[in-house]
């Protein structure tokens, strides 16, 4: 039987050659691998399409995102091991990550920390406007707007008293403030002066509360709380603007924080305090 030959072009048995080399030349270098090409050649990664042509994947993996904490817990018991899951609690983002496969604690294997579930505590609506406006002076139109708008978040003294001061505000928009003075039940007269007409003139005076105290909720579905607040104010040039300042209102969402951290821990897994 005559052999047949095929020829083969030099340059494709060069690049079999050149790829076959690149197939066993994979280098690591401080445990990370990389994979060396050939010039001409370009190395694409086809993990990804790999493994959604699979069944289903080699591991768990991804971030689920909650909305309440009793979602999280849920969720943690169901995915996790306690020996393979710890839960961070960072105080400054506000927020509680259990990392579902990671490094096991009776194994010297490491875990790969991709496979967590996430729940933030964000601020509630009523509780975020007061931040928003804690220690701006304001005029005082705005500053009776303000207090009318958000009256019903407030415990201490009742709506009604800080409504009333509200409205006189409004309505004493075209006065002239001449003093102040304390009064023995706590609270500041400030004295004003209107211009005479046939209706109505002369010098009267307002009373404010110095102090008076919130009621609301500090987080989204949280529970309430009672944050202290001081009244300021300031004349100057026969004009009055107020401003509050909320009494350590940090330490609130501190406590508060805290309280979701006690029921995270009542799941029985390990919580820690930091970044994951």
């Amino acid at each position: 039987m005559k052999q047949e030959h095929i020829h083969v072009d030099s340059s494709i048995v060069e690049s079999v050659g050149a790829l076959t080399l690149a197939a066993s030349a994979i280098q690591e270098e401080n445990g990370s691998y990389h994979l060396v090409v050939p010039d001409g050649f370009t190395h694409i990664d086809i993990t990804k399409a790999v493994q959604a042509a699979a069944e289903a994947p080699v591991r768990k993996a991804g971030t689920v995102t909650l909305s309440s904490v009793e979602s999280f817990v849920e969720y943690v018991k169901d995915q996790g091991v306690a020996t393979r899951c710890y839960i961070y609690a960072d105080p400054d983002a506000r927020t509680l990550t259990a990392v579902l496969n990671e490094n096991e604690a009776s194994s010297p294997e490491p875990g790969w920390r991709d496979f967590r579930a996430v729940f933030k505590l964000e601020l509630s609506r009523e509780f975020a406007n007061w931040m928003g406006g804690n220690g701006k002076q304001m005029e005082q139109e705005a500053f009776a707007i303000f207090l009318e708008d958000n009256i019903a978040d407030i415990a201490e003294p009742s709506g009604e008293v800080l409504m009333a001061v509200a409205l006189t505000l409004q309505a004493k928009t075209e006065v002239n403030f001449s003093g102040h003075r304390r009064l023995d039940n706590g609270q500041v007269q400030l004295a004003y002066s209107e211009a005479v007409s046939a209706s109505a003139g002369g010098d009267s005076s307002i009373e404010i509360p110095r102090e008076f105290a919130l009621g609301l909720r500090l987080f989204k579905q949280g529970q309430g709380y009672k944050i202290k607040a001081r009244l300021k104010y300031r004349l100057a040039g026969g004009k009055v603007k107020f401003w509050y300042e909320l009494d350590r209102a940090e330490n609130a969402v501190e406590d508060a924080f805290a309280d979701y951290v006690a029921v995270a821990r009542e799941s029985g897994f390990t919580v820690l305090i930091g970044k994951p």
